[in-house]
Parts: C-alpha cells; sequence; structure tokens
C-alpha cells in the first residue's frame, strides 16, 4: 500500500505550537544547514548500524522520504519544531524500534502539568477504521458514553487529528501506531495541538450528532523515584487462578533486586494458595530485558528447558561484542542460528502444577514479544488475547544516539531476532491460541472472561 508523506510547512507548526512552545521557538532556534546534516547523518545510521533496515522497511523509499523532507525545508526551526518536523518519519520505518525523539519532552510535559495546564479530557481508542471513540463511561451524565465516536475536536476534523498524531508514531504498523497514539493521546494532542483549556467536541451516538464542551484535565506529572509495586501486582481469584501483571521488562538498577524478591514471593503465594493455573497479564508491557521473564518466570512455569530463538542477525557494536555471544570486527554483520536454551530448573517445588495463560494486548512488544513467541513456540504456555499489528519476529538491542545538528535523538536496532518456529511468519503478528478481545477501558472483565475460559478448560481437560 502506498503511503503519502505529509510535510506540514513552518506556518502550520507554529500554529499547533503551545504558548510555551512558541516562547521556546525565539530563543532557540537551529539553522537550515544543520537540521539538513540531520537528515544526513539519519541515512548514515540506517546504513552503517542497523543489521538489515530492509527487514522492516522499503529503505529507498524511506531515503527518498528523508532527502524530500531535507530539500523542502527553508527555515530556522526550534528543537520542538525540528522533531514536529523529523518525527514525520517515524511511520515509515515501520518498527516500533526506530524513531525520532525530542529529548527535553517529557521535561516540557511535566512542567506543563506542575504549571496547571490542562490535558485532553476524555480516553478515547483509535479504531483500524481510523476514527476516534470515546473509550470511557466516565462523561455518562453528560450523555456521553462507551463507543461514541468522535468527529470533531476543537473544530478539526477527527480524521485530521489522527494524520497529524499517527504520522508521528513509531510502530511495526498502523495498527501498531494507532495503538501507541491511543496509549499516548492527551500527551500527544497537547503536543500538536497545544492546551485549549476547554474542549468543543461533535460526538455521533449513532442515533443523533450534537456539540458538546467539556473542560481539560489536570494531569500528574510523572514520579521521579518508583517502587515495583508500581509495575507488578499480583493476586489469587477464584478457583484457584493465579493471576501476575507485569507492566514492563525492564528496571533501574535499584529495582531490579525488587522485582525478583517481588517473583519469588509471587510464586510462594501461589503455591501456599493452591493456585492450579496463571494468569501473566503482558497486554501493556512493552518490553525490556530478557533476563526479567527469563530468570522471573520460566523457571516457575515451563516444565523443560526450551528455545530462545532460532536465529539472529547481529551488527558488531561495541556494546554488541561486550554482550556477546558472537565476536568479528567492529562494524561487520554475523548472522548464524541461535541454539542455546532457556533453563528451567531451580524451583521445582514452586512449579504451577497447571497451564500458564499469557495474556497478550496491542501494546505487548519487543522483549515481550520473545516471551511470548518463545513460551508458544515450546508450547509451554496458550497464549490469550487478539491478533496485533506487531509482527512475531522481533528487532532489538537498540542503539541511541544523538543527532548532531538538533540534538534530537534517534533509536536505531542492532539485531533481530528470529523466532523458534523458524522465519516462515516472522512478518505475521502472533496468533494466539485462545482468541479473546482485550478491553482496556474495563480490563477487569477481561480477567473475568479469561477465569471462565480456564473454568471450560479444566473440564474437558
Amino acid at each position: 500500500m502506498k503511503r503519502i508523506l505529509i510535510v506540514f510547512g513552518v506556518a502550520l507548526l507554529l500554529a499547533c505550537s503551545s504558548p510555551q512552545q512558541l516562547n521556546q521557538s525565539k530563543t532557540t532556534l537551529i539553522s537550515v544547514k544543520a537540521l539538513k546534516s540531520d537528515f544526513a547523518q539519519l541515512k548514515e545510521l540506517l546504513d552503517y548500524t542497523h543489521p538489515d533496515p530492509s527487514f522492516t522497511m522499503d529503505l529507498e523509499a524511506v531515503k527518498l522520504h528523508i532527502d524530500k523532507l531535507s530539500e523542502e525545508l527553508r527555515t530556522p526551526l526550534s528543537p520542538l519544531e525540528s522533531w514536529k518536523y523529523m518525527s514525520q518519519l517515524n511511520s515509515f520505518f515501520s518498527d516500533g524500534h526506530v524513531a525520532i525523539y525530542y529529548p527535553e519532552l517529557d521535561k516540557i510535559y511535566n512542567q506543563h502539568i506542575v504549571n496547571k495546564g490542562q490535558l485532553f479530557p476524555i480516553d478515547i481508542r483509535i479504531s483500524k477504521s481510523n476514527k476516534i471513540y470515546v473509550n470511557t463511561k466516565k462523561y455518562a451524565s453528560l450523555g456521553i458514553t462507551f463507543g461514541d465516536e468522535i468527529t470533531k475536536i476543537n473544530g478539526n476534523a477527527s480524521s485530521d487529528v489522527i494524520d497529524t498524531i499517527v504520522s508521528r508514531m513509531h510502530g511495526d504498523s498502523l495498527i501498531h501506531r494507532q495503538a501507541l497514539a491511543s496509549d499516548r493521546f492527551a500527551k500527544m494532542f497537547w503536543l500538536m495541538f497545544g492546551d485549549s483549556g476547554a474542549y468543543h467536541f461533535e460526538i455521533d451516538s449513532g442515533s443523533k450528532r450534537r456539540k458538546v464542551l467539556i473542560d481539560g484535565v489536570f494531569g500528574e506529572s510523572d514520579k521521579s523515584t518508583f517502587t515495583i509495586d508500581d509495575f507488578v501486582s499480583r493476586k489469587v481469584l477464584n478457583n484457584n487462578i493465579g493471576y501476575l501483571r507485569i507492566d514492563r521488562f525492564y528496571y533501574p538498577p535499584y529495582l531490579e533486586e525488587s522485582f525478583f524478591k517481588f517473583m519469588e514471593e509471587t510464586w510462594q503465594a501461589f503455591k501456599q494458595a493452591k493456585v492450579q493455573d496463571v494468569i501473566i497479564d503482558v497486554r501493556t508491557n512493552p518490553g525490556g530485558t530478557d533476563h526479567y521473564w527469563q530468570r522471573g518466570i520460566s523457571p516457575y512455569v515451563a516444565s523443560k528447558p526450551f528455545p530462545f530463538i532460532s536465529k539472529f542477525k547481529i551488527r558488531l557494536t561495541e556494546r554488541n561484542l561486550k554482550l556477546g555471544p558472537v565476536k568479528g570486527e567492529l562494524g561487520a554483520i554475523v548472522d548464524g542460528p541461535y541454539a542455546p536454551l532457556i533453563p528451567v530448573s531451580g524451583k521445582e517445588n514452586q512449579k504451577i502444577p497447571g497451564k500458564a495463560y499469557l495474556l497478550m494486548g496491542p501494546l505487548s512488544y519487543s522483549s515481550t514479544i520473545l516471551f511470548l513467541t518463545a513460551f508458544q513456540d515450546a508450547e509451554q504456555a496458550v497464549i490469550v488475547g487478539e491478533l496485533t499489528g506487531v509482527r512475531s519476529c522481533t528487532t532489538g538491542r537498540i542503539q541511541p544516539f544523538q543527532l548532531a545538528g538538533s540534538n534530537l535523538e534517534v533509536t536505531i536496532p542492532t539485531a533481530i531476532f528470529t523466532r523458534s518456529a523458524g522465519a516462515v511468519k516472522c512478518h505475521d503478528p502472533i496468533e494466539p491460541d485462545l482468541v479473546l478481545p482485550v478491553s482496556f477501558s474495563e480490563p477487569e472483565n477481561t480477567i473475568f472472561e479469561l477465569e471462565e475460559i480456564i473454568k471450560e478448560q479444566r473440564q474437558k481437560s
């Protein structure tokens, strides 16, 4: 399918900026020459850092888009405006690990919240058909119900809002980018359209269309420090079913020990409660480092050692030479099979006697994909969820770079991993063993439905 690159002129970029951003644009401008050097640097990074860009993208087409943006640039831009301009490339990389970032975004976003700035008020979902739907029951008193379509926001057609935001998202596919945009909508809307204070909506309820005015909401700034409880939870459900939620597989060093302690306590608690089967919820887990699930989950669930991946393709960077397992000349590409199995011994007394049900969603990514495919291919767990827009073979070992002209950050993967079942379905999403629509507005309903499925599965066996 042909995609059209929508190039936003500087005037529109300024029109979409908040007052805080406009002030910044007056004080810090990056020259056209410096920005053009960033485009050239980006092409070099794709050529000499990525092991095989064609795995995810049409590299020739991407370079043409890079050249087009470079040629059409006529005016110096602020750092944030530079990101708005360059990030139009994100969707063309077709990889959640290749992206252009604005390093100061979280800082200015948190400052906006600290300054009592307001945010987009409605939780939404962007559908595969590129429409915006209400994903909350919070505004039922205003006659806005779950599933209503939002057709206009502040006079802008929802399709235009979606295009503006989704075109700057990174992700494997349009479906993946739509899911990410839905998850980050309030932040992205503020970034691209500013803070309007109150939001004018046109709502289509099916039977009628009406206009609604809703005040923006005050957000919470990101925490400076976290505890492990911010990312994981456990409980024992009815019918001796354990529930374990893990929102990420990456942690700062000060939380790593806490994670493994939590996992040890979890499996011990499940044993004491006579848990038979366990639900492991990774619906919103974007990945991280494989050793968290290999050490914290595999020994308690898997009945035997099993393959991690079947092959890899790695660019030998300084970091990869340190990490191994391959050796060679710096800059070389190594492509070969991977035979080591994931060990699962040492926790025999704490293994669950039944099945593990791995619940995935459209935000499951990276190491989480490796987690799901490894267990599925080895038949060591049951994968539950719905088809996503994420390919089942993934890139990895991301390396960040700073673009010299703008100081924007770009991430490039240095490895490609093939699932243990082989490359036949590499570019297809994971096919769940049990299809179950994933609800983010009412996540507990999904858990309840899965409980019922597990009960039925027990009766059949």
